[in-house]
């Protein structure tokens, strides 16, 4: 399992920041966060007393719960150390791992699918537990859940069109391990269904030989009669600094029926969006609105105009900051690509995830609107432009995108309504 411990990804989790000490990774999700490392080298008390403390001492600065996995293989004293800095033990778990091809076959209950958790999916993943990585995880993390090039996959069991039981595994792009997220119930039939999967490039790339699992009690015994052996044992470590968490996450993908779902109808509606590569411009202008030409970005005329692009972000990125009360939420559109809702004021700057998107586009529409489109950005790809709309966003704008930019090439205000 080295191969799956300790992973730095490529690109971290939506909305969280990987940071490494040594031999661990720290990943910061704004709402908790966890420890991983692989197997550790022997180390003295008064070494593992020290990585502890760091860790704690990191988190608490961000009022973040913590978990931490022990597994067998980790150095003795490393699970006295935890619980001499106060943390927790959850119930011991036994780390399985199976070979796809030497896996019986077992008669189907009802009908294995693949498909995108729907609301009862998530009622039942969120049923049982505990889980390896729970489900609202995963999808909060995106495809950086499996590293870059991962794939990820959930399958459901149903019977007569009523979903029974959901899993959900995935892989990294180099790993040849299949990991067990998560299973409902005790159900190898679901076992089956990953099998058939990592077959298939498009689902999980490449064939993975192997399927690894966290279980304990009857999901244990389940997994043993469809071929699991036990590896290791592996206990998760929990602690939480003083005061309460973050609800949410700083970054998180806009997804069906959430806050932000239905912006591009509404844009297309109210806005009249018209997405094409010669008739400008691109949306019914708002009232209240300005729009630039970006030719200026492209055309440096004099000493430090190179700086001009992140100038203009800047200036953009600070003027959404101010109108946005504490734990309030902007959102950033791109065009046929995932859309993000985020709060401005727990972005950018060091140990915090990056600001979303940009103003000016980069091949494609981008948009940075108030979630009921009060005011907001429109970057287009091809006419080149930028438009903002709102009293209180241009007001705080207008002159500094004027200096960047030149003189406005549209204008629009309540005088030509």
């Amino acid at each position: 399992m080295t191969q799956e411990r300790g992973r730095a990804p490529a690109y971290p989790p939506t909305g969280a920041v990987v940071e490494s000490d040594g031999p661990l990774v720290r990943t910061h999700y704004g709402t908790h966060g966890t420890v991983e490392h692989r197997p550790l080298a022997t180390t003295g008390r008064r070494e593992l007393a020290e990585l502890v403390q760091r860790q704690q001492k990191a988190f608490a600065g961000r009022g973040e719960p913590v978990r931490w996995k022990v597994y067998g293989a980790d150095p003795p004293g490393l699970a006295g150390e935890l619980e001499v800095a106060g943390f927790t033990p959850d119930a011991q778990q036994s780390l399985l791992v199976a070979k796809f091809a030497a896996m019986p076959r077992e008669r189907k209950q009802g009908r294995i699918r693949s498909g995108v958790p729907d609301a009862r999916v998530r009622e039942l993943a969120a049923s049982g537990g505990p889980h390896a990585r729970p489900l609202a995880e995963v999808e909060a993390d995106g495809w950086a859940a499996y590293g870059q090039g991962g794939r990820g996959a959930t399958v459901i069991l149903s019977d007569r069109g009523r979903s029974l039981a959901v899993g959900w595994a995935g892989r990294a792009a180099d790993s040849d391990f299949v990991v067990i997220g998560g299973l409902s119930g005790p159900y190898p039939e679901l076992v089956s269904g990953f099998a058939s999967l990592a077959k298939k490039a498009y689902l999980m790339g490449h064939d993975a030989p192997y399927c690894v699992a966290e279980a304990a009690g009857e999901l244990r015994s389940a997994l043993a009669q469809a071929g699991f052996v036990e590896l290791t044992t592996v206990r998760t470590y929990r602690w939480a600094p003083a005061g309460a968490p973050a609800r949410t996450r700083p970054v998180r993908e806009i997804r069906d029926g959430e806050i932000g779902d239905g912006l591009w109808d509404r844009l297309y509606g109210e806005f009249g969006f018209r997405p094409s590569t010669s008739t400008f411009p691109g949306i019914d202008e708002p009232v209240p609105s300005v729009t630039w030409s970006l030719d200026a970005l492209d055309t440096p005329d004099g000493a430090g105009d190179e700086d001009r692009p992140e100038a203009l972000e800047a200036v953009v990125r600070g003027a959404l900051r101010d109108l946005a009360p504490p734990g309030g939420l902007l959102g950033f559109l791109d065009w046929q690509h995932t859309g993000y809702l985020f709060d401005p004021h727990r972005v950018g700057g060091p140990g915090r995830p990056p600001w979303p998107g940009a103003a000016c586009p980069d091949g494609d529409y981008y948009l940075n609107v108030h979630p009921e489109l009060r005011f907001g950005t429109f970057g287009h790809p091809w006419e080149h432009t930028l438009c903002v709309w709102g009293e209180d966003l241009l007001a705080a704008v207008e002159g500094q995108l004027t200096t960047l930019l030149g003189e406005p090439l549209r204008r629009r205000d309540r005088t030509q309504v």
